[in-house]
């Protein structure tokens, strides 16, 4: 398989691609002499050149609630909780606790959490404002938390202090762990609180133009 580009650096150089009838094999030929300096300067670029890596586009989306599905009702069973969901989450605060209780490096926490789970390399995380709308990205599996803080931060009006917190949890730490390990992986949805008061949302105008319905 051709390196990619490989072709178009060789007839840049001068180089002339053609193909041989009798073996049907492609050739590159030079008819005409490039200067010397044309093909120092090809040498120049070749060596100097610099592995490109892909990166990956967040996808940034805004949402918010339609209207009908902001109300709803479920029967009273649906919140019931049964002896055997009880004895289930016992078993895992316990287990918990016995894992938080060994001195273990940050590697091992992040092995630990992708213990027993499929492997995903993508996870699309939602972040909900107070005023109820929603903005969502598209992250690395090996992305960090401090990269959700920095993407949230590039999504404000303005500069304001605050917390992203996941129903029930504690605050998120912003910190270098990473966002399988923070159990955000394949998907999140994470709550933002600030003490700040506003009339107008916290996003940017620019994010509020591509408003869309959930």
């Amino acid at each position: 398989m051709p390196l990619v580009g490989g072709v178009e650096f060789l007839e840049l150089a001068g180089f002339t691609r053609i193909t041989d009838d009798a073996d049907n094999e492609e050739y590159f030929i030079m008819l005409d002499m490039p200067s010397l300096e044309h093909l120092n300067l090809c040498v120049t670029t070749l060596q100097q050149s610099k592995k490109m890596s892909p990166t990956l586009d967040r996808d940034i989306k805004v949402l918010q609630a339609a209207v009908g599905a902001q109300k709803f009702e479920v029967s009273p069973d649906f919140y019931r909780i049964t002896k055997e969901d009880l004895l289930a989450e016992q078993k895992r605060k316990t287990q918990e606790v016995e894992r938080n209780d060994m001195l273990r490096t940050k590697a091992m926490r992040d092995r630990d959490a992708g213990i027993g789970m499929r492997i995903y390399h993508y996870t699309i995380i939602r972040v909900r404002f107070p005023d109820g709308l929603y903005i969502q990205g598209t992250f690395s599996a090996h992305d960090t938390v401090e990269s959700l803080f920095r993407f949230v931060e590039s999504s404000l009006r303005h500069p304001v202090q605050f917390s992203l917190i996941t129903p029930g949890c504690p605050p998120l730490k912003r910190d270098s762990t990473l966002l399988k390990a923070a159990f955000l992986v394949p998907s999140g949805v994470l709550n933002l609180t600030t003490t700040e008061r506003t009339e107008f949302t916290l996003l940017s105008d620019e994010l509020v133009c591509k408003l869309a319905d959930l």
